[in-house]
């Protein structure tokens, strides 16, 4: 049987490393993509007994699951704009805060609370650099207008999204220049901007001030960050485990996987595991953008990882198996020429789990 083993204790000390860090600010969770791939209802309650009570998604369903726990004193933000009438009534009739990135959204918020005689808590995104949701920061009327001209709506928050927190400090310090110049001036104009945040899991670990008076972590969470850090104290969490269902021998000049990527020098001894990408292991975001410095990018990439003769491993009996081949669809072949093993002994996979099917038993140990 293939499962995703997650280990609570490193969850939780990865939840006292966030909020040591975050200080006086409050965090909100992000479990967005059903709980990063955790399972939702589990980890946010995890998280819970950890003391965090803001959690955010960008799912009404991920949002109505965790309404569904009843845990106590939670509150939950929807970081998706959207100006659907369907989702926006999910959302007001089951009191999750709502991001208004658009006049459209603040609109269509507006109209559903008025018709459910609702009072709407609602955060307003301002776009500093993402170009997906939120308000430019050079238009700041709109922004006002929020506060003042929906009287269905009770705005308690204001963010933006970093765009490059995990690896330029130079854009990552003008967009949040930007940012904070705008909430200075909505207060100088009256406003209470109430919850002021903009740090996420590379942020935190990367830049100490200023934090806001609330920070979203994520990845974080999971031990996971993007960006390198020193001494984050942080522990990466989960691993695919699976047993080996096949041992054979391969004879010299043996070819294995899709292309014959690999071929055999001398006799090998292999073990078979029923796992492979479709289970997420060395499933990878796709390469998306083609600038000519994403291209050079790539190609030294590639050159580093050729001349540093990277290999793929699996854990099997604590000892690390060599990846043979293209890993398949439903399988990955391992040398274990050297390594005592036996059919039916445990392989552990290092998975990131957003990318574990749902299918996949989770298991909380």
């Amino acid at each position: 049987m293939t499962s995703f083993i997650i280990e609570r204790e490193k969850i939780e000390q990865n939840a006292r490393e966030i909020i040591s860090r975050a200080g006086d600010a409050t965090v909100f969770a992000v479990v967005k993509g059903h709980g990063y791939g955790f399972g939702l209802s589990e980890y946010v309650s995890i998280l819970h007994t950890c003391g965090i009570r803001h959690f955010a998604v960008t799912d009404v369903s991920d949002a109505l699951e965790i309404k569904k726990t009843e845990l106590p004193d939670t509150d939950i933000l929807m970081l998706r704009s959207t100006a659907l009438a369907d989702e926006v009534s999910s959302l007001v009739e089951n009191d999750v805060i709502l991001t208004i990135g658009s006049t459209d959204a603040a609109v269509a918020a507006n109209r559903v609370a008025l018709e459910k005689e609702k009072l709407a808590r609602v955060h307003i995104k301002v776009d500093t650099g993402m170009g997906r949701y939120g308000f430019a920061p050079s238009d700041p009327e709109q922004i006002v207008s929020v506060y003042t001209s929906f009287p269905s709506l009770s705005p308690c928050g204001i963010y933006t999204h970093l765009t490059s927190a995990f690896k330029s400090r130079r854009v990552t310090e003008r967009q949040t220049d930007t940012f904070l110049s705008l909430c200075s001036e909505l207060e100088a104009r009256g406003i209470d901007c109430g919850m002021v945040h903009f740090a996420n899991s590379a942020y935190l670990f990367r830049f100490r001030e200023p934090l806001g008076n609330a920070v979203r972590i994520g990845s974080a969470f999971t031990g996971r960050i993007v960006c390198k850090t020193r001494r984050s104290g942080l522990s990466r969490v989960g691993h695919l485990e699976s047993n080996v269902c096949e041992i054979r021998w391969l004879s010299p000049g043996s070819t294995v996987g899709y292309g014959g990527a690999y071929t055999a020098k001398r006799a090998v001894k292999t073990a078979v595991i029923p796992v492979g990408y479709a289970d997420g292991f060395c499933t990878e975001k796709t390469r998306d953008t083609y600038r000519f410095r994403d291209g050079i990018f790539y190609v030294l990439s590639d050159i580093k990882r050729i001349l540093s003769r990277k290999r793929i491993y699996v854990k099997i009996n604590g000892r690390h198996a060599r990846v043979l081949g293209h890993i398949g669809m439903t399988h990955t072949v391992c040398d274990i020429t050297d390594i005592p093993c036996e059919i039916g002994d445990t392989a552990e996979f290092d998975v990131n789990p957003i990318y574990v099917s749902r299918d996949i038993y989770k298991e909380f140990i």
